[in-house]
């Protein structure tokens, strides 16, 4: 038990289990998702528009665009790099807390299903959670000015960005620090400055945003409790203490109006910390359950919040080992930490892709892999213009999906002309692209060239099974 004591060692393991994620896993995490960031970052300088892309998040496309064109690991490996500036950020912001074992917030943080269990990936979740830590980090020592700067860039890495301003501006106003909000304000006057000269757009950030103007329907809602049923596995069993600790402090709620008399403990706790924690949490929460903004009821999204929920978790952690002696020896301490560890390897022998160590290649990116390779060679990919809606098709072949003469969205098919290729896959040719299997079968002028189905039936969104087509217009 010497090394649950010895924060070096374990610390150093930690940073071990993530470099061999790293080498060893076969796939990644975020699926499409993954591959369609990447490709948007490496091609940015090539086509400038893909700069400001909000689907793609204006600051993850640039931050990211320099080390995109060396290849996809280095994207991955960038991402890590940012998990553990996370990590070091969560400790410094412990510490200010006087938090007992600051190092127990990083390392639940770096162990967290959802974190650990989404590194092997170019998302843009990582990014997103460095301007929420840095601006907890900086409101901590007081630097309002900076860590509202810092704040106002959160909704171009990921637009939830925009409840957490809409908290702090809430929190600006109730604890007599109004003179802040302009500075909340920077990032979006910049980027919608940039995009109105880009595409003359006087509110581009609402014109073109993505998730506002959405066509795709085919996401549908789920129920309300959904993320509260997935928190085990998104967060662990520490869930429950993470509960418990809001529960403590959810009284707080009674007096927000007096918030300015609190001292800077009391109100970082609850609006910083709790406040960030459950005002990002409900949003998910509501817009799964109404079905707004293309949600799909994603876990992966709770990756943002999880240096707030490791604070809360290890605040009510010091909380009852106090209480309960007993709870401060080495066997407890021992059984605790080793559960921990443990369950992001329990959660990957579940079939939860959203979550997973060691990521294999999914069913999807299998299946294109043997489509492809049913061709023993690339030569009749040569020349000829693709019309695609998997992104891993295009990063297999590692083609330019951004190239108009070469590569065309599959919903744009009836526009090929002869000799072109259309590959249809059951995700995305049916759903977030809108072609039925039906509607292109029965157009005569295609002929089909290959069907690629996985070795077992796999279903995906909207049960559509899953099968790769080629066909060539005639």
């Amino acid at each position: 038990m010497k090394f649950i004591t010895n924060s070096h060692l374990f610390s150093g393991a930690i940073v071990l289990l993530y470099l061999l994620n790293f080498f060893i896993a076969d796939g990644f995490n975020g699926g499409a998702d993954t591959i369609s960031h990447y490709h948007i970052s490496r091609f940015s300088w090539e086509y400038p528009t893909l700069l400001m892309d909000q689907w793609g998040k204006p600051m993850f496309n640039i931050l990211m665009s320099p080390f995109a064109v060396l290849g996809f690991k280095m994207v991955v490996l960038l991402n890590i790099l940012l998990i553990f500036l996370n990590a070091i950020l969560a400790f410094r912001i412990a510490e200010h807390l006087k938090i007992k074992n600051p190092i127990w917030v990083s390392w639940l943080y770096l162990l967290t299903p959802i974190v650990i269990g989404n590194s092997i990936s170019s998302l843009t979740e990582p990014m997103c959670s460095l301007f929420l830590i840095g601006f907890i980090y900086l409101a901590l020592k007081e630097r309002w000015m900076l860590a509202s700067l810092s704040l106002s860039f959160m909704p171009f890495a990921r637009s939830e960005g925009f409840v957490m301003l809409q908290l702090v501006l809430i929190f600006y106003v109730l604890s007599n620090r109004k003179k802040y909000i302009p500075f909340l304000l920077i990032g979006t006057i910049l980027f919608n400055s940039i995009g109105f000269a880009m595409t003359g757009l006087p509110l581009w950030i609402f014109q073109a945003n993505p998730y506002i103007h959405t066509d795709i329907t085919v996401y549908g809602s789920g129920t309300f409790y959904h993320f509260f049923i997935a928190a085990i596995p998104i967060f662990g069993f520490v869930f429950i203490l993470l509960v418990s600790q809001s529960v403590r402090l959810f009284p707080n709620l009674k007096k927000i109006f007096s918030t300015h008399s609190w001292n800077l403990n009391e109100q970082f706790w609850f609006w910083i910390i709790l406040g960030s924690f459950w005002g990002y949490f409900l949003a998910h929460v509501v817009l799964w359950w109404l079905g707004m903004w293309a949600s799909l009821g994603l876990l992966r999204v709770m990756f943002v919040i999880g240096v707030p929920a490791a604070l809360l978790i290890v605040k009510e952690m010091e909380f009852l080992e106090n209480k309960y002696v007993n709870l401060q020896n080495k066997r407890a301490r021992f059984i605790f930490w080793a559960h921990v560890i443990l369950l992001p390897f329990v959660i990957r022998l579940f079939p939860l892709q959203e979550i997973e160590i060691f990521p294999p290649k999914g069913v999807e990116e299998v299946t294109i892999d043997d489509f492809i390779s049913e061709f023993k060679t690339n030569e009749i990919w040569d020349n000829r213009k693709l019309f695609t809606g998997h992104p891993y098709v295009l990063f297999k072949l590692q083609k330019d999906p951004f190239d108009s003469d070469k590569a065309a969205n599959l919903w744009d098919w009836k526009n090929a002309k002869k000799g072109d290729l259309i590959v249809w896959d059951g995700h995305f040719g049916p759903n977030e692209h809108g072609v039925p299997l039906k509607e292109i079968d029965n157009d005569h002028s295609f002929k089909l060239l290959l069907n690629v189905e996985p070795e077992s039936e796999f279903y995906t969104l909207n049960n559509s099974k899953f099968c790769v087509r080629l066909y060539e217009k005639q």
